[in-house]
């Protein structure tokens, strides 16, 4: 099946779809929400039910009332013009997904963004065997190690109850679409009381909807307790002349310059994307006979996949990941 990599995003011509698109188009598959990803007002959009609920609160009042919508629940399949398309859990945040196209014998697999290791809200990954494979690399370096879930979970109830013992307000800075919930989720199970900011709360009932729960939470600015925020927010606690310290949480916490960027004091290297050696047991298990790499370090990624005996390309070197 002919794949073209385009500036406006991945086409595949045959049949007509688009995967996450950067501009408006007639059928589009969003792999999930992220705005990089869940981008453009188009004609058919195709993802899973999440996926799709996240989009219409981003683009709601832009959409047609033409606008078709094609939920796909995870391993559920839909026949588009003589391929079966198939949804399979990315890992990555809620509703995010993988995409299995079948054709003529051939089995591409697009993943979008992924994560290997079990999240901390979230369906667990899975590995589709394909032969053509079109892997995200976003920390796709040697450099990246993430912490496992638990770990993870350990150093965020740790840091709160320092700061909440020293009277001090706990802050941590997160992603306000998955790392944000999976924090708050975090805080939450600990028992510890916890606000989070309007970019965060909003898509709080669509993980609560698929079984998520975040007990006793509240909207910044709320009671005592810890914080949750976007990037950008700490800025608003730092004018407030509130004691406060930072947590980052993010697969960014890992390089050597994130304290300096964020103003944080602790850094949590937690992320919903897969770390290097994640993205290569990805490939290597899939069984893929070529690969192409999209999005981060795809070039690095691409090149390390050469040394190591794939066929690997990056189609589309320069796009950055969240």
């Amino acid at each position: 099946m002919l794949i073209d990599f385009t500036p406006r995003g991945i086409h595949l011509p045959g049949i007509g779809l688009w995967l996450d698109p950067l501009e408006d188009c007639e059928m589009a598959w969003v792999s999930h929400g992220h705005r990089d990803h869940a981008r453009g007002t188009h004609g058919c959009v195709l993802g899973t039910p999440e996926t799709l609920a996240i989009y219409k609160i981003r683009y709601g009042q832009d959409l047609s009332p033409a606008t078709r919508f094609e939920p796909l629940q995870y391993g559920q399949s839909f026949e588009l013009r003589g391929a079966r398309l198939t949804a399979y859990p990315a890992g990555h945040i809620l509703g995010s997904a993988q995409l299995l196209i079948e054709s003529n014998s051939q089995r591409i697999l697009y993943t979008g963004d992924i994560k290997r290791l079990p999240p901390l809200c979230g369906a667990l990954s899975q590995v589709i065997p394909c032969h053509r494979l079109i892997i995200e690399s976003t920390f796709g370096l040697p450099i990246f190690h993430f912490l496992p879930r638990e770990e993870a979970r350990a150093r965020m109830v740790r840091f709160a109850r320092e700061c909440l013992e020293q009277k001090v307000t706990p802050v941590f800075l997160a992603h306000p679409l998955g790392r944000g919930q999976e924090v708050l989720e975090v805080l939450c199970e600990a028992g510890i009381p916890a606000a989070v900011d309007e970019s965060i709360a909003r898509f709080i009932p669509l993980y609560e909807a698929s079984g998520f729960s975040f007990p006793g939470w509240t909207l910044h600015p709320g009671a005592e307790g810890a914080r949750v925020v976007a990037h950008g927010f700490q800025r608003v606690l730092q004018a407030s002349g509130r004691s406060h310290r930072i947590a980052y949480v993010s697969g960014w916490a890992a390089l050597d310059n994130a304290r300096a960027r964020t103003s944080a004091e602790e850094l949590i290297p937690y992320s919903d994307h897969a770390a290097f050696e994640e993205l290569l047991a990805l490939v290597r298990e899939s069984g893929a006979q070529q690969v192409e790499v999209v999005h981060g370090y795809a070039e690095a990624f691409a090149r390390l996949l050469r040394q190591a005996g794939w066929r690997a390309r990056a189609p589309l070197a320069g796009q950055a990941g969240i």
